[in-house]
């Protein structure tokens, strides 16, 4: 049986938690909605474990923003839950903030930069 084929330009989210399939010295095979997407292994930091804070994402300025002038649009910067995954609209610098999940906890504004 043939390996799922490879997405050659994948839609991947920043901040977000992928399964590791392979990783090699110029690739990473990520599994992502089921399927297996081959990225430049420089493109992706690899964790021994899940973040216990929020990682806070910066939408480059020039990007697309899919979401813009919908309910769903978090602007320019945002958190991702530590717990699910899930986008967080971050208004100011605050240190700590809440999921829809449920999940509490710090954002670590320190890891971004």
């Amino acid at each position: 049986m043939a390996a799922p084929p490879y997405v050659s330009d994948p839609m991947l989210r920043q901040g977000a938690w992928y399964p590791v399939v392979s990783n090699g010295a110029t690739r990473t095979v990520l599994e992502v909605s089921g399927r297996r997407v081959a990225v430049p292994s420089d493109l992706v930091e690899i964790r021994p474990k899940r973040p216990d804070r929020f990682t806070v994402v910066y939408r480059p300025r020039d990007s697309g923003n899919p979401a813009r002038g919908t309910r769903s649009d978090l602007g320019r910067m945002y958190a991702v839950c530590p717990a699910c995954g899930a986008r967080v609209r971050l208004v100011g610098h605050p240190r700590e903030t809440k999921c829809p999940c449920s999940f509490r906890g710090e954002i670590a504004w320190w890891e971004t930069g």
